[in-house]
């Protein structure tokens, strides 16, 4: 059995068949995405490392109402680059998976720094770029003057 297809079968066992959502034509360059809340990302990401995923990137969207981080996982077989999607307040706190995947250490620290996210066990979450005593977020849509800064229902109906 393919890793994807062993991934998504354990993640409809533990999150349920509404939580995946397929993209059989690859259009975004995505086969699979899942929602998850964030006690569940710990588990979720333990799936993936168990089945032979990497954590590709971590990024974060800003909306008025909620913060939305985006993992992108994949393998080495063709098609398999999945996205967790998971939404925590503007001043929220996450599970680090630092634990699971190295390429978290970086990641998640510049995830804080350029939004704000806490991880909540993340051995040095430190500033990369800006000053130690910074106190804004820049990748925030609240820093500066932003035109398009609405809500998440707004953007994805």
């Amino acid at each position: 059995m393919a890793a994807k297809d062993e991934a998504v079968r354990r993640l409809r066992e533990l999150l349920g068949e509404t939580a995946l959502k397929e993209d059989p034509d690859f259009r975004a360059g995505i086969s699979w995405t899942v929602s998850c809340a964030k006690e569940s990302l710990v588990p979720v990401m333990k799936i993936f490392n168990e089945c032979g995923f990497y954590m590709e990137s971590l990024t974060g969207l800003d909306f008025q109402d909620t913060l939305e981080l985006v993992y992108h996982m994949n393998t080495y077989e063709p098609r398999s680059r999945m996205a967790v999607r998971l939404l925590c307040p503007h001043d929220g706190e996450v599970p680090s998976v630092t634990g699971l995947f190295d390429s978290a250490l970086w990641q998640e620290r510049e995830a804080w720094e350029f939004f704000g996210v806490r991880f909540s066990g993340h051995p040095d979450l430190r500033r990369l770029l800006l000053p130690e005593d910074a106190d804004f977020y820049p990748l925030r849509k609240n820093f500066g003057k932003v035109h398009a800064y609405r809500k998440r229902e707004e953007v994805y109906g």
